[in-house]
């Protein structure tokens, strides 16, 4: 089935909606993530420096890199290349991987590619993600696929799967037939890692089980508790109208991100478990990574500060990182692989 193309001025409105409505509170499914859940061991003798804790992790048994990396967020439109161009210039400075917006556009418009042909060349040492959604995998031959990861020269292709926001989204596309299939046969030519994803619904482990052996890299739980996709969709709706009001039954739809992560860890799998859905701390990460995370992801911390520019971002990234290390020094671990050895949290 041939990929059709998107009026350009639907789209570019649409994305604009996207990142005014994530930084709006009512779109946070705030304390749905179970963080609040986990509580980090404190140690009163760490037996350590401060200087000594190491954060790095190997990225698909590749260089160190930070365990923080920014969430896909948003490309394709006009403002995307700078807010992009920001968000990997910090990138690059802090060692911190970062997933691209949806290039779901470059699918059908050529042009596109200049965005990232462009940031790529002014940050050639940024650890990218490609990233498009399963409903267009379905439709698009892997040398298509091949194509938007060359344009960026990505580490690794996201798939994210967001059958709610599908249904929700006024230009949706949920036709998800086939996604297991199309999946697999990306994650076996591809050539480089899948890295699975959902946006903010999370995974149960009956899915998770299904996903082992296929050949995916890592799964990014992406659970329930931060920025919610369905009601963000509804509040592109007119007040009254039917999306609307089926996004307000639907506000509280998904699996929430210490759930999610649980499940993954007890499945047996043959992929990494990343985790991302409601981190807004360098704390919140580190309880992510103690539970046994590989990665873990952040995006409206990052976009908030990202559109106060290269500056504020850098900030917050640096503070991110600093509150990662205290957690690590205060419950005695040099490195994430002790902070996870130890054992060193437990539910409230």
């Amino acid at each position: 089935m041939a990929i059709t193309g998107e009026n350009p001025e639907l789209f570019e409105s649409r994305k604009a909606d996207h990142i005014r409505l994530a930084l709006e509170e009512r779109m946070q499914a705030t304390g749905g993530s179970g963080l609040h859940s986990i509580e980090l061991i404190h140690e009163a003798f760490p037996e350590i420096d401060f200087n000594e804790v190491q954060i790095e992790q190997r990225l698909f048994s590749d260089s160190p890199i930070s365990p923080l990396f920014i969430s896909s967020m948003t490309a394709g439109h006009a403002g995307s290349v700078d807010l992009n161009l920001t968000m990997a210039r910090v990138c690059e400075k802090r060692n911190w991987a970062m997933g691209v917006g949806s290039q779901r556009r470059q699918l059908t418009d050529s042009t596109a590619d200049l965005e990232w042909s462009k940031i790529r060349k002014a940050c050639p040492k940024v650890k990218f993600f490609g990233n498009i959604g399963v409903a267009q995998l379905i439709r698009t031959k892997v040398e298509d696929i091949r194509r938007l990861v060359d344009t960026l020269d990505a580490t690794a292709m996201i798939v994210h799967t967001n059958p709610l926001q599908e249904c929700m989204q006024p230009e949706g596309t949920p036709h998800f037939r086939g996604g297991l299939e199309a999946l697999e046969n990306l994650a076996k030519t591809l050539g480089r890692p899948v890295i699975v994803k959902e946006t903010g619904c999370g995974f149960s482990g009956a899915t998770l089980k299904r996903l082992n052996g296929i050949g995916v890299g890592a799964v990014d739980v992406s659970g329930f508790g931060g920025t919610h996709w369905g009601r963000i969709e509804g509040g592109r709706s007119k007040p009254g109208a039917k999306l609307n009001a089926v996004a307000e039954t639907f506000r509280d739809w998904g699996i929430g991100t210490v759930e999610s992560l649980e499940a993954a860890l007890a499945v047996r799998s043959d992929y990494e478990v990343w985790a991302s859905g409601g981190v807004r701390s360098g704390l919140d990460a580190a309880k992510l990574l103690a539970m046994g995370a590989k990665m873990v992801g952040l995006a409206k911390p990052i976009i908030e500060a990202a559109l106060g520019g290269e500056e504020a971002l850098d900030l917050r990234m640096g503070q991110l990182e600093l509150e990662l290390k205290i957690a690590l020094f205060c419950t005695g671990s040099r490195n994430i692989a002790e902070l996870q050895e130890k054992r060193v949290w437990r539910r409230q």
